[in-house]
């Protein structure tokens, strides 16, 4: 045994897994490509100040439907598309009983939202089927399940994420990127949702510092909000994309703010 192997087999008898570390030129082709697929787009906030707060094109007239997984202490953001658009919201979360809002717009399900369907688990599919069968009215995503976001966009279609006219999804444990395989399954992802989909605002959440290696930093948890391709010119701006965005608020109060890495964003720097 090599001395590479006995250095795994004694990581893993003591509970670790080394796993192969990307090379810096890897991770900057999917930053580039995350640069490459922004788009400037007019947004609008909904949820309010702080976290729970997103910003997103304002085609919520057009809007019937926002599947909203992850309940937290508030529901600002789907009690804000009930009074103000009139949109329905199906929330789903099995660690707590009830939506903290009351609001006839307002779906509960005491599920989590994942790649199987069980007595504790719904897939996203399924769960549209389930809620509107196969109306087709446009409808909008609000994902926030704390990680379990990659179950979920592995195993569900390009087709089924089309069905949504944007997405705002948080992705969390970024700083995992400089894992070879951690990236690999997240590029993926991403480039799964880019068939469909441009990016039209990323804010990173202050809860935790940024990761940096070799030169490059990557947020460790963001919030990505998407617009689906064939709406861009509806709503694309005449302004270039500068962050952090005149609407963006810090998650976390008492906490520094995090800024996007340039590299990410800034088009003068391709």
């Amino acid at each position: 045994m090599n001395i590479k192997s006995q250095l795994q087999s004694f990581a893993l008898k003591n509970g670790f897994i080394v796993n192969k570390a990307v090379a810096p030129n890897e991770i900057k082709d999917f930053i580039l490509r995350f640069n490459e697929k922004y788009e400037s787009i007019d947004l609008v906030r909904i949820g309010g100040d702080g976290d729970g707060g997103y910003l997103l094109p304002d085609n919520f007239k057009s809007v019937e439907y926002c599947f909203s997984p992850g309940v937290d202490y508030t529901a600002n953001f789907e009690g804000q598309l009930s009074k103000d658009y009139g949109i329905k919201s199906f929330m789903a979360d099995a660690s707590v009983s009830k939506p903290p809002l009351r609001d006839d717009n307002l779906i509960f399900i005491s599920k989590f939202l994942g790649s199987k369907n069980d007595s504790q688990f719904i897939s996203l599919s399924d769960w549209i089927e389930d809620c509107i069968e196969d109306d087709m009215d446009n409808k909008i995503l609000q994902m926030d399940i704390e990680g379990g976001e990659y179950d979920v966009l592995i195993s569900e279609s390009a087709k089924t994420l089309a069905q949504f006219s944007s997405m705002v999804i948080e992705f969390h444990g970024l700083q995992n990127l400089f894992d070879r395989y951690f990236l690999q399954m997240v590029s993926t992802i991403f480039e799964k949702i880019y068939q469909n989909f441009s990016i039209c605002h990323v804010h990173p959440n202050n809860c935790s510092p940024v990761a940096s290696l070799n030169g490059i930093d990557v947020p460790r948890t963001i919030e990505v909000s998407f617009i689906r391709n064939d709406l861009i010119e509806k709503f694309k701006s005449d302004l270039p994309v500068s962050l952090p965005h005149s609407l963006d608020q810090k998650n976390v109060e008492n906490k520094p703010d995090v800024s996007m890495p340039e590299p990410w964003w800034k088009k003068d720097l391709l």
